[in-house]
């Protein structure tokens, strides 16, 4: 029969290399519940190491107290992982309460104070990250967390059937870490699962929220299009997971002013970047490359073959000025006319993904979209005031015109009335038809004017 010990080391090696996938996922996904995870991972590799000391966990020795307290510990941080991933409350102080009780716990019943194993406080612990798994799978419903729900309660509940049935099962040469090898594979496999089910609810997430920008610029115009870009830019850096970012705009005119808006970096870099055209330059440049540059360590000493270009090398400086050291640029298009660059930077190096490229691009699609609507809502604007005032100026003219052709009637009228007066001893009364000048017909240009003022002239015959 193999021994128990050699079973635990193997389960140390396996669970070491979840610890370290996680560990890798974290490093390029910057998911604080990843990190919570790894920790998860290695403290229950520890625990198979002590159980593998102390020739398995049926004996009451030091190992196997310490052994079960990483098991309880490992608990724990699933816990703040599964908080971190349903997007609730950390509830840091009551995890490190928990902490301290087990560590109290553990040294109680490794030096034979308290003879009561951990065991119970993990079947405890890991039933908690079952209702949280729980929840989430009722709120999202998707199968990896309802799976993850029923992995972490047959966790739970495994240390509580060796806890009863621990001499039953010692006499029958079975342990604990072969039988809680299988959840925990379960357990790594649906982490996975669940872990690229939430990044495609992130990213649809902020595409979603990305798209409004779109409506939200209908009711921006003038300095306001700086709050756009302002709210366009936290919510690009909130989807890649960077600190840093500028975006500069110059409204599709490379010779006329530039709009400015950074995060998470000094005033420094956007006054010289625009002081020294390295704004309009990126603009042209990443335009050129087809809308995406990016430099994953700008102290890669590779690099030294692009500064045969001045402006390369001043933009490089620059931003090792400002402790970045991956930097990728985005262009701002829509339509294939450039209006601005998006400048993302981490001061750590990093790989950016296929995908996470693609996305990066739909999003300067997106910005790009929302800043020509705007520039459009202000050129209808101004058209239409233009319009106003021109046709305020006709109306003045006609008015003018109208009044001119008032006081011509008003002599045209005192006109015709003196000359259809009775006189004394003549009682023949002239003809209507035949008053005014030309038998009371209007001159030409005096009926175009009224034609012109909204008049009829007929009616003034």
């Amino acid at each position: 029969m193999i021994n128990p010990s050699f079973i635990s080391l193997a389960l140390l090696v396996a669970t070491a290399l979840v610890a370290g996938y996680f560990a890798y996922i974290f490093d390029l996904k910057r998911q604080s519940y990843l990190l919570y995870w790894t920790a998860g991972w290695s403290f229950l590799a520890l625990h198979y190491l002590g159980a593998g000391l102390s020739g398995g966990v049926g004996t009451l020795s030091v190992q196997a107290a310490f052994g079960q307290g990483l098991f309880a510990g490992a608990g724990i941080f699933f816990f703040l992982g599964a908080r971190q991933y349903t997007h609730r409350p950390l509830r840091m102080s009551g995890a490190i309460g928990a902490g301290v009780v087990v560590l109290a716990w553990t040294a109680a019943n490794a030096i034979g104070i308290l003879p009561v194993p951990v065991l119970l406080a993990s079947t405890v612990i890991y039933g908690a990250v079952g209702v949280e798994f729980w929840v989430e799978s009722r709120v999202q419903e998707t199968l990896a967390d309802w799976l993850l729900t029923i992995v972490f309660f047959g966790w739970g509940a495994l240390g509580l059937i060796f806890y009863f049935f621990q001499r039953s099962l010692t006499n029958l040469n079975i342990t604990l870490e072969p039988l809680s090898a299988l959840p925990a594979t379960f357990a790594a496999m649906l982490m996975v699962m669940a872990l690229y089910e939430e990044e495609k609810r992130r990213i649809e997430r902020n595409m979603l929220a990305l798209s409004n920008l779109n409506l939200a610029a209908s009711s921006f115009a003038g300095g306001e299009i700086h709050r756009m870009l302002s709210q366009a830019l936290d919510r690009v850096l909130g989807v890649v997971r960077l600190p840093a970012g500028a975006l500069f705009l110059n409204h599709g005119d490379t010779q006329g002013p530039t709009s400015v808006v950074a995060v998470g970096l000094k005033d420094e870099f956007c006054k010289v970047a625009q002081e020294e055209g390295l704004d309009d330059y990126l603009v042209t440049l990443v335009s050129r490359l087809g809308g995406l540059m990016g430099f994953r360590d700008l102290r890669d000493d590779s690099l030294m073959a692009l500064e045969k270009e001045d402006q390369i090398r001043r933009f490089r400086k620059l931003a090792l000025d400002q402790q970045l050291r991956s930097v990728v640029a985005i262009s701002l298009q829509a339509k294939e006319q450039a209006f601005g660059v998006l400048l993302l930077g981490s001061p750590d190096p990093r790989r950016f993904t296929p995908a996470e490229l693609r996305l990066l691009l739909a999003l300067g699609h997106q910005i790009g979209m929302a800043v020509e609507n705007s520039l459009l809502i202000q050129q209808t604007s101004r058209r239409s005031e233009e319009l106003h005032v021109l046709t305020a100026s006709q109306n003045l003219g006609r008015a003018a015109a109208a009044i001119r052709c008032g006081e011509f009637l008003y002599r045209f009228a005192g006109h015709g009335s003196r000359r259809n007066a009775v006189r004394p001893g003549n009682r023949r009364r002239r003809s209507p038809a035949k008053s005014g000048p030309a038998g009371g017909k209007l001159p030409y240009g005096i009926r175009d004017s009224l034609a012109a003022a909204g008049f009829d002239p007929g009616q003034f015959r």
